[in-house]
């Protein structure tokens, strides 16, 4: 990951101390505050039941971007420690996932966007309910290997969250498709 340098607030002498500040943390940090703050401002145009549900998750996004940039700007990170003969199994969180996406390939890739694909194609033709049963019972079974029992109870499981979630509780209609079948 590449860390750039930012020079010293106004006022610090001659560039002796230098604030790291990572950059892409920066970027993506300020571009989802932007986005949370537009979508937050666009929900409180609508009517209350239909504005309850985004203004919360925009309003929890807002905070949450907010509170990462303070961080990111003000709390940048230590310089590295050095290398040591730090066992596989001791690696920081950060650095098994660089691994990881380092070592996947093209294949991995076109893959997960086939099963992403897939689900909102499902989504826009069955409707939310036939498409996540489907999705979840073939995610599970051919890409994860677990048994169809498992994968048949994950999903109605889900089904049922997923209802009492929205139609029960929040009393929000979820998507029906094409067919109208949510």
């Amino acid at each position: 990951m590449s860390i750039d340098t930012i020079r010293p607030v106004h006022g610090e002498e001659g560039g002796s101390r230098r604030r790291r500040v990572n950059k892409p943390d920066l970027i993506i940090t300020s571009v989802l505050l932007v986005v949370f703050v537009a979508a937050y401002l666009m929900a409180t145009g609508w009517k209350e039941l239909a504005a309850y549900f985004p203004l919360g998750v925009s309003g929890a996004g807002a905070i949450a971007s907010a509170s990462f940039l303070v961080r990111v700007l003000f709390f940048p990170p230590k310089p590295d420690a050095p290398k040591t003969d730090v066992p596989e199994s001791a690696k920081s969180m950060a650095e098994q996932e660089y691994e990881f996406f380092k070592n996947l390939t093209s294949r991995d890739w076109i893959s997960s966007i086939c099963w992403l694909g897939g689900f909102f194609i499902a989504l826009a033709i069955f409707g939310i309910y036939v498409a996540m049963a489907a999705f979840t019972v073939a995610y599970l079974r051919f890409q994860a290997d677990k048994s169809w029992l498992f994968a048949a109870i994950y999903a109605v499981v889900l089904g049922g969250v997923i209802y009492g979630a929205f139609e029960i509780i929040l009393k929000l209609p979820l998507p029906g498709g094409l067919l109208g079948l949510a």
